[in-house]
């Protein structure tokens, strides 16, 4: 038989062919993850060519099917009977038969619209399974069902149509939210959380192409979210009807964290938040420590029992806590800072001060090594408030700026205006090449008011950089920064050494005309 004559027998049995496709709607239920994945199945053969007609019977009304499958299965379609032959050992229509139904009701229907609306049916069922019983089986069959519809709608070809099929995904699933107010905050962890680890195979992946900063946008966001909701469920009283909740949850953080793959920075942040707000008992957070302590899975050049300076801390095992910050690596810092940080919020300020000292030989090759810019830059100003919260010497905090950089040239002289070593202040701005602008939010004025003669040497030098522009409006420009020296030698009653320098000036640079003309105008001599 040739193709349009296969659409010609679905013609002429179309309404038992429609009563066939009946009969499969009624015995396998969307609802059901083995029958839902039974229709995949099936339809995948359809669309890829594993389903053909070997032979017709019209007296029997009979059509015999070959599906290519693991093995050739051989099936027997008595169309007027609406009666099957598969050598499967289910009951209910296997994947073979309702292959074979399916291929012949494509001739005539479209089979994507159908499938569509048979998975529609598992919304009602989902209502009542949450109406009737609390179990993380019915809450997972809610997810499941409306994640599968979802995924198949929106192709995650693109992160844009991903992100839209989530945040869809997540309004269609809180129309299924309890009734009951005590049941809702468990709802939304529970469900934030199945969301995430489905979708982590599709976002992932596109974590690496040039979507990057979309999809750590993204995560951020949800991570966020996902908080809020971890938050508002540890300040309810725990219900003891939740704990195969609470247990599943844990079970599929632990899996997620250490299982999954990738972006393994926001993984850590999962498993840890999970583990502040729902886990207080000290024997449970023992037995995690345990493994974590015998793990030696390396991820992305990190270990991934990292988190266990975060066990130690919240234990008290402070001995501990200081010999694994003895083994720190470079590439490890910001792993550390985290440490360091979430110690100074529980109060424990002499810890965070010896957790801060350290991370000191390491900022430089971390900043230099690892980090890349603008993370760079975002991490030296939490280093700064981080070192400004604790008890460092000045000799310390002053190789830490200079580790800075360029970066650190605002600490650094903050740090050197508070010793008074104002020369010094002049020398790094001198050295650095500061703007005047930017020298002034460093503390210029208050090196003015306390020893005006040390900027003499500065002044000099941004006035010359004006001048090297050869343009009125820098020649305008230099002679503001010396109207600026000006007053400094007046204050310092240098009137004869200032006399001297705009004579020498003037001298130097006789050939330029605009230059002699501002000069004049400014009235520069004392």
């Amino acid at each position: 038989m040739n193709p349009t004559s296969y659409q010609k027998l679905a013609t002429h049995y179309n309404k038992q062919i429609h009563q066939s496709m009946d009969t499969i709607a009624k015995k396998l239920h969307p609802a059901l993850l083995d029958d839902e994945e039974l229709v995949r199945r099936a339809a995948f053969f359809v669309r890829n060519g594993a389903v053909s007609i070997t032979n017709y019977f019209p007296q029997e009304h009979r059509v015999d099917f070959t599906i290519r499958d693991v093995t050739n299965i051989e099936v027997n379609y008595h169309i007027s009977k609406d009666n099957f032959h598969c050598p499967c050992p289910i009951h209910k229509p296997c994947r073979h038969i309702v292959a074979a139904v399916f291929y012949l009701y494509q001739q005539n229907d479209s089979l994507s619209t159908w499938i569509s609306e048979w998975r529609s049916q598992a919304d009602q069922v989902q209502l009542s399974l949450l109406k009737d019983e609390r179990s993380p089986r019915s809450w997972d069959i809610i997810v499941e069902n409306f994640f599968r519809k979802f995924i198949a709608n929106y192709p995650p070809t693109s992160f844009y149509l991903l992100e839209f099929a989530i945040h869809d995904l997540k309004s269609q699933i809180r129309k299924s939210r309890p009734f009951e107010r005590e049941w809702q905050p468990i709802f939304d962890v529970y469900v934030e959380l199945s969301i995430l680890i489905k979708s982590w195979p599709y976002i992932e992946p596109l974590a690496q192409s040039n979507m990057q900063n979309r999809v750590l946008h993204f995560l951020n966001e949800y991570l966020e979210e996902l908080n809020d909701h971890l938050n508002q469920l540890s300040s309810k009283p725990r219900m003891f009807a939740a704990d195969p909740f609470y247990e599943e949850i844990m079970v599929r953080v632990h899996h997620f964290y250490f299982d999954m793959e990738n972006l393994v920075h926001y993984r850590k942040q999962v498993y840890l938040s999970f583990w502040d707000a729902l886990v207080t008992d000290k024997n449970t957070r023992m037995k995690e420590v345990k493994y974590l302590e015998a793990l030696e899975t390396i991820e992305d050049d990190m270990p991934i029992n990292m988190v266990l300076p975060y066990f130690y801390l919240t234990l008290s095992m402070t001995d501990e806590l200081l010999l694994a910050a003895e083994k720190m690596e470079g590439n490890q810092l910001l792993e550390w800072v985290e440490v360091c940080e979430k110690a100074l919020q529980t109060g424990k300020k002499e810890l965070g001060t010896n957790l801060a000292r350290k991370l000191l030989p390491h900022v430089s090759y971390y900043l230099n090594e690892v980090i890349l810019n603008p993370s760079r830059v975002m991490l030296i100003r939490r280093l700064e408030l981080l070192f400004e919260m604790v008890q460092l010497q000045p000799t310390e905090l002053e190789k830490v700026y200079q580790s800075f950089g360029l970066y650190g040239l605002q600490s650094y002289s903050n740090l050197l205006i508070k010793e008074k070593r104002y020369y010094d202040w002049m020398a790094l701005h001198q050295s650095a090449n500061s703007s005047i602008e930017y020298a002034e939010t460093c503390g210029l004025s208050i090196i003015k008011e306390e020893a005006p003669d040390v900027l003499l040497p500065l002044y000099h030098d941004y006035a010359m950089r004006f001048i090297q522009e050869k343009n009125r409006y820098s020649y305008k420009q230099a002679v503001r920064i010396w109207k600026k020296m000006k007053q400094v030698a007046k204050k310092s009653n240098d009137t004869d050494y200032w006399n001297a320098y705009v004579e020498n000036v003037r001298e130097k640079y006789r050939r330029l005309r605009a230059l002699q003309q501002e000069i004049e105008k400014g009235n520069l001599p004392l």
